[in-house]
């Protein structure tokens, strides 16, 4: 249930908040009691619309959609330079798929505007799948695969066409940071930029970064709560209570828990608690405060899955049961406790400028006690695998401070949507880890029946490396997006970061190795937008990024001396709002080229690790979200990859593809409300196969995941007007498929589950 209320004036372009008919200033996401997806920013244009649809504080069935009243003839003739949201009350809105404008404030266009594929993932599409994990949701947005448990690491690890998009993972805006499973509860929408964007965020970010869209108080008072319950087995409870104390003044709190197993997985959990209070203050007429806090704790038994043999996972090439778990029961654990506390203080200048500035503190602590499968014997037909166990303990912490100042003025016959930023970041990690050996070896098991409770009396805890890294991070950028005439648009970014890196590891034995680096990062960003019609876009981008060796918060004597990798995207697309803006269509072609890559040496007198390697990924993209007709919606993209080493030391490896991109990859969700009371609808995905490994040389066997399509069912009945009865299958085929792997193991996806969910407003 959304409303985008768009005032409109050319001096105002681009803006990214808007003042209330009264004059104070007004919220950053203008709040109108929506309960189901962020409202969008006001978006200035060249003309006012009348009968812009906006929120109902109720859902009500998609296929009856009411729009609202027209302008006024004095809300239309405001002055250029004024924002004004006025009050419309609508019944029968639904929340669209096609989410038109980003929650970025360095991102002032809409996004058809905007020379950049960049793919929203709205609350309702996550609420109709019961999407409770970013993983969930990014499901739903091909050119994206999942990276299983490399390193110890579990939670959220990403690759966005082609590259690794470990520490892109933002929050409002805000580098995200800890290795933990993100649930969806207190989130609004999930946007993913495609193309690098270092000019936004700094280092990385080489395929695209995604960001998480929370939700935040609002006015309006509404209470929302969803009991579910599953096959796996899963029990899961979810609140989302909204409080408007007065016009200055509103709270909000969401908040879940789940028991949940792994459908198709012994032993396999996913338990979690979360709580996200928010509160906004109107401290003056032109000044706000928003502040929220985000608490989620986990305590579950992380899967790392299955080994490759003979080039696949054991469950394709040995039939090795799927349910197969290797870990120890009531060992096996993951804890992990993340806070993090926020502020943002926006501020309305004067004229059409508009300040904010956001404050974060945050903390991951976490714990894991996994078993990764390693070690088939016998070679030939292996019948016993190896359990390798280890502890590892990681507790991070963040503080940021972001400053934006962003406004619209001309110049002679130009339209400027500009926009200036700082970013001031301190990183702290300290990782530590103990392995668990079984007469110095790994603890073995039966490859086809595993003992869960092994005895493990003679295990040792023999200790690992500890390490310790600080990174403090002073960003500025500045951008501006020149309006020629209403049917060219010119953008120009600029973005220049200075990285520095403590890294000090310990052994085991007490040698203790410290590294020191500084980077200086420069980024830009060009772009050309064509509008050959209203509300479709032309477009040609070009930018940069960069990839220093202490990007993850950790150096060695092979890397502390190394320049940063550098990047370049191009870009060719066009995107169209169609049918009063109901549905948005994007098509993109591209190519990443990686300029510079780290590889080894193969002069044996020279450094380890040199930057003589190239990789490109080029492909194309495309998308479609949104209402095609009356009750049939959609949320639908497909992205190709052609992906490969250009250059290595190894001639041998030269011409491999890039590992953990598959050449085609499809998501589709759509729905159709047969009756106003009753929708259903479904989806698909398909992966293509995909390589985990590039091997060296002949005698490396090259190993892969599958390709694989999973379809899924949706229902959603109207019991009573405030209550709604839903009903989810997964996998309806009970396909086997891997949708999370590296070179180590593949982690089998979900077999057939259900869920029901009684979904209840008042």
């Amino acid at each position: 249930m959304r409303g985008a209320l768009w005032p409109w004036g050319p001096a105002a372009v681009g803006l990214a908040s808007a003042l209330a008919a009264g004059g104070a200033v007004a919220q950053e996401t203008p709040v109108t009691g929506d309960t189901t997806t962020p409202v969008q920013e006001s978006r200035p244009a060249e003309s006012a619309p009348v009968g812009q649809e906006a929120p109902s504080p109720e859902r009500t069935p998609e296929s009856a959609p009411t729009t609202a009243p027209a302008a006024t003839a004095e809300q239309a003739g405001q002055q250029d330079d004024a924002y004004v949201l006025p009050e419309v009350s609508v019944e029968g809105e639904t929340a669209k798929y096609n989410v038109t404008e980003p929650s970025l404030t360095r991102l002032p266009r809409p996004l058809v505007d905007t020379p950049q594929t960049i793919t929203v993932v709205p609350e309702r599409v996550m609420e109709e799948q019961q999407a409770t994990t970013l993983r969930d949701a990014l499901r739903n947005v091909s050119g994206i695969t999942v990276t299983a448990g490399e390193g110890g690491r579990q939670g959220d690890s990403f690759s966005l066409r082609g590259f690794s998009a470990q520490t892109d993972t933002l929050r409002d805006g805000v580098r995200d940071l800890g290795w933990f499973t993100r649930d969806t509860f207190n989130l609004e929408g999930v946007e993913v930029y495609f193309g690098p964007s270092s000019v936004l965020f700094g280092r990385g970010s080489t395929g695209g970064a995604i960001n998480l869209v929370t939700k935040k108080a609002r006015k309006g008072s509404f209470t929302d709560l969803r009991l579910s319950g599953g096959t796996s087995p899963t029990g899961r409870l979810e609140a989302d209570v909204n409080r408007e104390i007065s016009d200055s003044v509103q709270f909000r709190v969401s908040a879940v828990g789940q028991l949940a197993g792994v459908a198709g997985r012994d032993i396999v959990k996913e338990n979690r608690v979360g709580i996200a209070p928010s509160a906004r203050f109107q401290l003056a007429e032109k000044v706000a405060l928003e502040v929220d806090y985000f608490y989620q704790h986990e305590d579950s038994v992380p899967d790392y899955g299955q080994p490759y043999f003979n080039g696949y996972p054991v469950g394709v090439t040995l039939d090795v049961p799927r349910e197969n778990f290797y870990g120890v029961k009531d060992s096996d654990t993951e804890l992990v406790n993340a806070h993090i506390g926020s502020a943002r203080l926006l501020a309305d200048l004067g004229g059409t400028f508009r300040l904010t500035n956001t404050l974060r503190y945050g903390g991951v602590n976490r714990f894991a006690r996994p078993t990764a499968p390693r070690g088939l014997t016998p070679v030939a037909a292996p019948t016993t695998i190896g359990r390798q166990r280890f502890e590892t303990t990681a507790d991070n912490t963040y503080f940021a401070d972001q400053l934006d100042v962003r406004g619209g003025f001309t110049t002679g016959f130009l339209k400027h949507n500009a926009n200036i930023g700082l970013d001031i970041s301190r990183e702290q990690r300290e990782q530590g880890r103990v392995n668990l050996t079984l007469n110095g070896g790994n603890v073995p098991a039966d490859l086809f029946d595993p003992d869960n409770s092994p005895d493990l009396s003679g295990v040792a805890r023999v200790p690992g490396a500890t390490n310790y890294s600080r990174q403090w991070n002073l960003g500025a950028y500045a951008s501006d997006q020149i309006q020629i005439t209403k049917y060219v648009e010119v953008l120009g970014t600029l973005r220049l970061d200075n990285l520095h890196s403590d890294y000090e590891t310990k052994a085991a034995n007490g040698d203790i190795a410290a590294f020191e680096q500084e980077n200086s990062l420069f980024n830009w960003r060009l772009g050309l937008v064509l509008h050959p019609v209203e509300n479709t876009s032309v477009y040609g981008m070009y930018g940069t990024s960069t990839n220093p060796s202490a990007e993850l918060a950790t150096l060695s004597n092979d890397t502390v001396t190394l320049d940063p990798e550098k990047n370049e995207t191009f870009e060719i697309g066009a995107k169209s709002d169609l049918i009063t803006e109901r549905l948005s269509v994007n098509a993109a072609v591209f190519r990443t080229n990686k300029k510079n890559a780290r590889v080894p040496n193969s002069t044996p007198d020279g450094p380890p690790v040199v930057l003589e390697g190239k990789q490109r990924v080029q492909g194309y993209a495309l998308g479609v979200a949104g209402s095609p007709v009356r009750g049939w919606n959609v949320f639908a993209n497909y992205t190709f990859l052609d992906a490969s080493i250009q250059e290595h030391t190894n001639d041998f490896l030269e011409g491999q593809r890039l590992v953990n991109t598959p050449k085609r990859s499809l998501s589709l969700w759509t729905t159709y409300a047969i009756l106003d009371s009753l929708s259903v609808g479904g989806g698909a995905t398909y992966q293509d196969v995909a390589t985990v490994n590039n091997p060296a040389n002949a005698t490396v066997v090259l190993s892969k995941v599958p390709n694989y399509w999973r379809f899924d069912a949706f229902a959603s009945y109207t019991v009573l007007k405030k209550v709604d009865l839903q009903l989810n299958v997964y996998n309806l085929t009970d396909k086997l498929y891997y949708d999370s792997y590296y070179g180590g193991q593949a982690v089998p996806a979900d077999g057939i589950s259900a869920l029901l969910s009684a979904h209840v407003r008042f």
